[in-house]
């Protein structure tokens, strides 16, 4: 698990914020903050967070090591700008549409970045990224039950726990759409190989689990996917319905 939070605090929250300095002397700088940013994320997106280097980053952006930590002091602060440069590409939630709609909507968009980029899961942001784009979805995501009657600490506690299930929902999904390329074999493979064990030792000793599959508890709502990845993802829908009703119910009490 890398962790955001490590590098230098004036460093990373320049870089953040204020980008690139302008040199007040000497030639321009020959990269875009943005360009260094997005090889980055592609690299990690490749192999993951734990195998981005800065010489391997400066080799792919064709410049020397050296010159490469003349932009980003470290990975410290490159992985805060990553998470910064993915925040920064999805929407804002609308509060126009609604506390529920929007609340689906910053779930749903956070499910396709995980997705997308699935070392966001491999990245600790218990010690918060302190950009402007982390900071106004943040602040976007608060509006959306601001002015509902809830106490101050139930509006944050709301939206953290839309956060943490999201976040938790995305790793069964990533971990479903990995696991042929990690193990070598699909979904169908596998079951052809577990079932024939599994009827054998069953042999109707859970009456229970074999009423609720015969009434099709564990069939999905869709069968273009793989069968563990969309029932990931119809656990996730179903989760995050539980969550808004639990959510909806605070308001209502308030």
């Amino acid at each position: 698990m890398e962790y955001a939070g490590r590098g230098d605090p004036a460093r990373t929250m320049a870089l953040l914020w204020d980008g690139l300095p302008t040199p007040r002397r000497g030639p321009r700088q020959r990269l875009e903050l943005s360009r260094i940013v997005d090889a980055a994320i592609a690299q990690a997106d490749r192999a993951g967070p734990a195998a981005l280097s800065m010489r391997a980053l400066a080799q792919e952006l064709g410049i020397g090591t050296a010159s490469l930590y003349t932009y980003v002091p470290g990975k410290a602060e490159l992985l805060e700008l990553m998470v910064e440069r993915v925040v920064g590409n999805q929407p804002l939630p609308d509060a126009a549409a609604g506390w529920r709609a929007g609340l689906r909507d910053v779930a749903g968009s956070d499910l396709a970045a995980y997705r997308t980029h699935p070392w966001l899961l491999q990245v600790s942001t218990v010690r918060t990224v302190f950009g402007p784009n982390v900071l106004a979805r943040y602040e976007a995501t608060l509006a959306l039950l601001d002015g509902h009657g809830l106490a101050a600490a139930d509006v944050v506690g709301c939206v953290a726990a839309v956060e943490a299930y999201t976040r938790g929902a995305a790793s069964a999904v990533v971990e479903a759409e990995q696991a042929p390329a990690q193990t070598g074999s699909s979904d169908d493979e596998w079951w052809e190989r577990q079932v024939p064990f599994l009827e054998e030792r069953m042999n109707g000793r859970f009456p229970l689990f074999s009423a609720l599959e015969e009434a099709g508890a564990f069939a999905v709502s869709d069968t273009t996917l793989p069968y563990t990845v969309q029932r990931a993802l119809d656990r996730f829908a179903f989760g995050l319905d539980l969550l808004l009703d639990a959510i909806g119910a605070r308001i209502t009490a308030a």
